[in-house]
């Protein structure tokens, strides 16, 4: 989606370090940078090499999906003498994930640490954590931070995006397999004159025992209009008849 120029974005690309050319696209080719997926951390180690070397020296996301334990990734530039350049992010850093204000943007004298808690719709999975971008020689200033806010809330609605999209494919699909196991129901009851139910247990019975899944073996009774029965299964389960009840050995002894 291309970025419209605006005073704030003219702002943001002229605060940028030198190699960022002050125009609203250099930002747009930032945000398609970032690689979509449903996984947030697929997103967010994305951004870190984004925002490396354009923006910062050094880059790093801490996040927890669903109250789990948080984990994180770090990228950084690489000086000309094959050394990283950039602050230890991965031990250095004193921000705590799971104790840090979600709702605060930090700005120290060579770091910038932005929240990411995005309002997570109902069916996604809920995550949270912390994005920072760490200088080198360069203070930051609040620009870049607000240039961070952007690619984050970017990265974030493409984690959303994606989820819906998979949350709708997934729906697609289930969809389309109760339709088949409908069908192969409805052929069922017609020929071997059985209820729903026992329709469908003679679909479960097969799965079980030829060891497929039961859409499989719905499309195949779609396709042939039959239902090819795997050894030891019948189309009618039998019932075993019930054993008496077994009486205690303090009855028969009072007897």
């Amino acid at each position: 989606m291309p970025l419209s120029s605006t005073p704030l974005t003219e702002l943001l690309s002229m605060a940028a370090r030198v190699g960022i050319a002050p125009c609203p696209a250099e930002l747009s080719g930032l945000m398609r940078g970032l690689t979509p997926a449903a996984d947030p951390m697929v997103v967010f180690k994305s951004l870190t090499r984004v925002v490396v070397p354009l923006i910062c020296d050094a880059s790093t996301v801490w996040l927890s999906a669903a109250g789990q334990r948080p984990s994180h990734h770090s990228f950084r530039v690489a000086g000309s003498n094959g050394r990283e350049h950039g602050p230890g992010l991965e031990n250095g850093c004193s921000t705590n994930p799971a104790a840090a204000d979600l709702t605060a943007t930090l700005v120290g004298e060579d770091t910038v640490v932005i929240p990411v808690n995005p309002p997570i719709a109902e069916g996604q999975l809920p995550y949270r954590g912390l994005f920072s971008m760490s200088f080198h020689g360069i203070p930051p200033t609040l620009a870049h931070a607000l240039i961070g806010h952007l690619l984050v809330e970017r990265a974030s609605s493409l984690v959303q995006r994606e989820q819906l999209v998979a949350k709708a494919t997934n729906l697609h699909r289930a969809l389309e397999t109760n339709r088949e196991i409908g069908a192969a129901m409805g052929i069922l009851m017609a020929r071997h004159q059985l209820t729903s139910d026992q329709a469908f247990d003679l679909l479960r019975r097969t799965s079980q025992r030829a060891h497929r899944k039961i859409v499989a073996i719905a499309v195949d009774v779609i396709e042939t209009g039959e239902l090819e029965l795997p050894e030891g299964v019948e189309v009618l389960e039998p019932h075993p008849t019930p054993r008496p009840p077994r009486r205690h050995q303090h009855l028969r002894l009072a007897r």
